[in-house]
């Protein structure tokens, strides 16, 4: 072999060791993650709730900011259709579930699932009962109901009948939404009266029904409190109805576009803001942390707002 041809197979030799030895490491500043897209599944309760929609708005903002694929599915308010969802969201294998339950007892058995599946589970605004949740985000629900009994007790003068229109039977929110508002009537105001308390299910239709009925056995009632903003929306328009607006402040939770726009027309005495915005995006930040390894709060409460016609502009 001639020297010019041993050179240049020399050559060659060294050229394909270089190239074999830089494919095989990775630079120090890639993400092991870099190549795979981080698979997000939002299982939301209903997107019959303008609270949901605005969470659910929010999320797929975040999502693309943060480089998730997020895939959100609609329960109708129903757990077995949530159940069935899930199970959808496991066979996919996706990295993270954010579960905002129909029922926090009903769900315990998806999030089981997702546990024996190692796929981690984030909970907001209803917990899970059962099963293991890196993280739940939430409000102080009990503070939502002081924050409405404080401003209702300052219309009233302290004095008054009135009805409550509760959510969901037995779901955590439903539960201290009515014991901080009922706990500062008795502590605040002796004078105000809770003539009935009745559940309608979060829903406006509901609450526009409800109220028909509570109207016409309180013919003297001075207020009406409801757990969330449309069921205190479905109870303006029987008020109004009624031709009693002008006698009867009502009072919700949620502070929805729709509420906020009957607090600045004088529909509605106030709202409680809980920023559902907030809650998901940090929901997804915390998606993040979670797949690298991070420790993030088991509890974490969006700070709340009460929302009345001085400020709701």
């Amino acid at each position: 072999m001639s020297k010019k041809i041993f050179a240049l197979v020399l050559t060659l030799i060294m050229s394909l060791t270089t190239l074999v030895g830089c494919s095989s490491k990775q630079p120090a500043d890639q993400k092991t993650t870099e190549n795979k897209k981080v698979v997000v599944g939002f299982a939301v309760s209903t997107l019959a709730n303008p609270f949901f929609v605005t969470m659910k708005d929010a999320a797929d903002i975040k999502a693309k900011e943060l480089g998730i694929e997020l895939l959100t599915l609609d329960a109708q308010d129903s757990s077995e259709t949530q159940a069935k969802q899930i199970e959808d969201f496991i066979t996919k294998k996706v990295d993270v579930i954010i579960i905002n339950p129909v029922d926090s007892d009903a769900i315990g058995t998806s999030v089981i699932a997702a546990n024996n599946a190692n796929i981690p589970v984030i909970t907001v605004t209803r917990p899970s009962n059962s099963g293991k949740v890196v993280q739940h985000l939430d409000i102080d629900n009990k503070q939502a109901g002081e924050l409405d009994a404080e401003q209702l007790i300052k219309d009233l003068g302290g004095k008054g009948k009135v009805a409550v229109l509760e959510g969901i039977a037995g779901a955590p929110s439903s539960v201290d939404r009515q014991a901080g508002f009922v706990n500062k009537l008795k502590s605040d105001a002796s004078g105000i009266q809770v003539v009935t308390s009745l559940t309608a299910n979060y829903s406006r239709e509901e609450g526009a029904t409800v109220t028909e009925d509570i109207l016409q056995s309180n013919p003297e009632l001075n207020a009406i409190y409801a757990h969330n903003d449309e069921m205190a929306l479905g109870a303006v328009r029987s008020v109004i109805a009624a031709g009693r607006l002008d006698k009867i402040k009502i009072y919700g939770v949620d502070a929805t576009a729709d509420a906020i726009t009957a607090v600045k027309e004088g529909k509605m005495a106030a709202t409680v803001m809980q920023q559902p915005d907030k809650q998901i995006n940090t929901a997804l930040e915390s998606v993040l942390k979670i797949l690298k390894g991070e420790t993030v709060e088991k509890l974490v409460n969006i700070p709340l707002k009460l929302i009345t016609k001085e400020n709701a502009k």
